[in-house]
């Protein structure tokens, strides 16, 4: 089943974010600038892409140029943003509390879909919505329930970064409808590594002196957290709508929590585990109700003339 295929997409992207999380902690615990791990994830993503598009796929590089506002508005605010806000709130608040609030962005997806009409809600759908959320609080917060006491600019970043992963998942639906999945991937890696320019020239970077050691694990962890997961991401949300595929995709907190237990020895408290079983339940809850509207269409290619 192809609707079986978009899950097994994006629970595969949820994994590969969850070890990510993981990594990037270690990273920054050798005292890596988050913004040159964010910046070099992404920049080195685009890098690979277009060797390999320009190589073999020179047509997957062909755009209309009325398009390219959409585009730049899925890599910047889906992509640049999302990971800008994300780990700004990370820099005023905690790890915990960044993954929470930015996976309040279902419950925009869902709203967003019932106002638009974009997609069906139904009692199926909402409940899975508001399971999944239940689950991601008690599977990061565990016994520290720390977004009881947080400051007003954390707060602040958090939010937007919901709303910039939320906007992500309904502007690739729709851009889908018209270009292939990696013309789609390309495009936000590289309006995404232009945006990270202006706050980080590369002379700026250049001064910083990594070891060429140092310069492999950004290039790794960037195959690990971006290229890859972002691929298989990008793949399943073209099987499935926007709110199934960021209610499934908030497995990646599951998987952070229990990489963090396998691999830096954090305590795994009952109440984590409890909230990891309640997204699973939320995942199966979407199987609930089918949708025959949610696979698209082959796009067809784009001429010279267009």
């Amino acid at each position: 089943m192809k609707v079986m295929r978009g899950y097994a997409f994006i629970l595969a992207a949820t994994a590969f974010w969850g070890v990510s999380a993981t990594i990037a902690r270690f990273l920054f615990s050798q005292n890596v600038s988050t913004l040159i791990l964010v910046q070099t994830r992404m920049t080195f993503s685009f890098i690979v892409m277009f060797g390999i598009f320009f190589f073999a796929r020179r047509d997957l590089l062909r755009i209309r140029a009325k398009d390219l506002y959409r585009f730049a508005l899925m890599g910047i605010i889906g992509g640049a943003g999302s990971n800008f806000t994300y780990y700004y709130t990370i820099q005023q608040i905690n790890v915990a509390s960044a993954i929470l609030l930015q996976y309040l962005a279902p419950i925009g997806v869902l709203v967003h879909a019932s106002l638009s009409g974009e997609e069906r809600v139904g009692t199926a759908k909402a409940a899975a919505g508001i399971v999944s959320l239940a689950g991601c609080f008690l599977a990061i917060a565990g016994k520290d329930f720390s977004l009881l006491s947080i400051n007003p600019l954390g707060l602040a970043s958090g939010l937007a970064s919901a709303f910039c992963w939320a906007f992500a998942n309904v502007w690739l639906r729709r851009l889908l409808k018209d270009y292939n999945v990696w013309t789609c991937l390309f495009y936000a890696f590289l309006f995404a590594t232009v945006f990270w320019l202006f706050f980080n020239p590369p002379w700026t970077v250049y001064s910083a002196k990594y070891s060429s050691g140092t310069w492999l694990s950004f290039f790794g962890f960037a195959m690990i957290s971006v290229l890859i997961p972002h691929s298989l991401y990008f793949l399943g949300v073209r099987y499935l709508t926007a709110s199934r595929a960021i209610i499934t995709a908030t497995f990646e907190p599951v998987v952070a929590i229990v990489s963090a237990f396998l691999v830096l020895d954090e305590t795994l408290a009952p109440v984590q585990m409890f909230g990891a079983v309640l997204v699973i339940v939320a995942i199966v809850l979407l199987q609930l109700k089918k949708e025959e509207s949610a696979i698209l269409s082959p796009v067809p290619p784009i001429s010279h003339s267009e």
